[in-house]
């Protein structure tokens, strides 16, 4: 991940001028200008974190819109639990959104393939905007099914009061629920994949990587077990209970997005803490990262595609990029162009220190594990249960890790 101490305004404010072409600036036809922009917004999130994200899209389509004053750009929300519904009755009526911003890239193979989305075409020059690993996190059988707009890692939240500094190993997260410490964690494996990944185990495996995994599954399965046993650790099957424990001061640590720090911040204040996970003996936690992505609707014409294009293009450019990184706060740029005061910003300095190590999972790895959800939940409860040893589970979990579609290779 690259950083610095600053963004060069001068390098700025020339690819500003330079890329109005590309970016449609003043190019953009004078009549029948308009398109149509959803937001995705978590269903289980707050007002804060609701707020936060509209506040967002607003000024990127309000700062469009004042570049292009002929152009119409209507913007609405869906909640993510009636999002495929919506879309699919908005497209039935031939009224689909040109253009979708979604809380990650999860749905976006399943939409796509349910003719809710629809490719876009990226020459050399716009593809040097974003890091080829995390296009091709978004790619699908050559095809382009989004642009990502900002990365959100996972990290660990804690309260200052009780923890000192946060746990650095996993082992150190054991002690520290021995001590008498809270511990919340997801009871579902798919949730904790950046656990797996300190024990050497790669849930979400690139092209050449071993399949085999059995030696790491088992220390990793054993350390759930134990974790487990623990009378302070809890395991959670949400992530707003998770985010509301912590706020409530049930938890004194969790993992946890970075979208979710407005929200924790309004409740705890200075106690709030922000660390990366803890790594295991294999090495450093490789959390999964949420992608905020554009995807484009099916039933655009020609002029609605090129407009919701530059629309999307022109949040990537590096001085917006720049200030919705340095506004929000909880959002990571992706254009490798930007570069953040990270010693002026400590929370944005953990976050790219996590982004280092992040992995980001493709459509056909998301799907799959959209396909299996009941297989790996039934194995989560059995481990949590006790009614399965660790070492019974680790056949079933390899097959399931073989059987997953592999991924590129990232960070380039």
């Amino acid at each position: 991940m690259t950083s610095g101490p600053h963004l060069s305004i001068l390098v700025g404010l020339s690819f500003s001028l330079s890329a109005c072409g590309f970016l449609g600036v003043n190019k953009l036809p004078r009549l029948g200008n308009s398109i149509n922009v959803v937001l995705e917004l978590p269903s289980d999130a707050d007002q804060v974190e609701q707020s936060n994200l509209k506040n967002l899209l607003g000024r990127e389509v309000q700062e469009f819109k004042r570049l292009n004053p002929q152009l119409q750009v209507r913007f609405r929300t869906i909640s993510s639990d009636r999002l495929q519904q919506e879309l699919r009755f908005r497209k039935s009526r031939g009224l689909a959104p040109d253009l979708v911003l979604l809380l990650n890239s999860r749905p976006l193979l399943s939409l796509y393939q349910g003719g809710l989305a629809t490719p876009v075409s990226l020459s050399q020059e716009e593809r040097r905007h974003v890091p080829s690993w995390l296009l091709k996190s978004l790619e699908h059988r050559g095809h382009q099914l989004g642009l990502p707009l900002l990365m959100k890692p996972t990290l660990a939240c804690f309260h200052r009061s009780h923890l000192k500094q946060a746990p650095r190993t996993l082992s150190d997260l054991l002690g520290v629920a021995r001590a008498g410490s809270s511990i919340g964690l997801h009871a579902n494996l798919t949730s904790l994949d950046w656990m797996f990944s300190g024990f050497g185990v790669a849930p979400f495996p690139s092209q050449g990587q071993h399949l085999k995994q059995q030696g790491p599954l088992n220390p990793a399965l054993q350390w759930l077990y134990r974790a487990n046993l623990e009378p302070f650790i809890t395991f959670v099957s949400t992530d707003e209970e998770l985010r509301r424990g912590l706020a409530e001061k049930r938890f004194v640590w969790i993992p946890c997005s970075s979208g979710w720090i407005p929200t924790l911040r309004q409740s705890l204040g200075a106690d709030l803490g922000i660390a990366i996970l803890p790594a295991g003996p294999a090495g450093p936690a490789r959390p999964l990262v949420a992608v905020q992505t554009w995807m484009f609707g099916p039933q655009s014409s020609p002029t609605q595609r090129r407009l919701a294009k530059q629309f999307a293009f022109f949040t990537l450019n590096p001085i917006r990029q720049r200030m919705m990184g340095l506004q929000q706060g909880t959002g990571f740029p992706v254009n490798p162009a930007v570069t953040l005061p990270l010693k002026a910003y400590p929370v944005l300095s953990v976050m790219a220190t996590s982004l280092g190590t992040s992995t980001s999972p493709n459509p056909a790895q998301y799907q799959f594990l959209s396909i299996n959800a009941e297989k790996i939940s039934s194995l989560t409860n059995q481990l949590l249960a006790g009614t399965k040893p660790p070492q019974l589970i680790v056949p079933d979990l390899q097959h399931l890790l073989d059987t997953m579609p592999r991924g590129e290779s990232q960070h380039e």
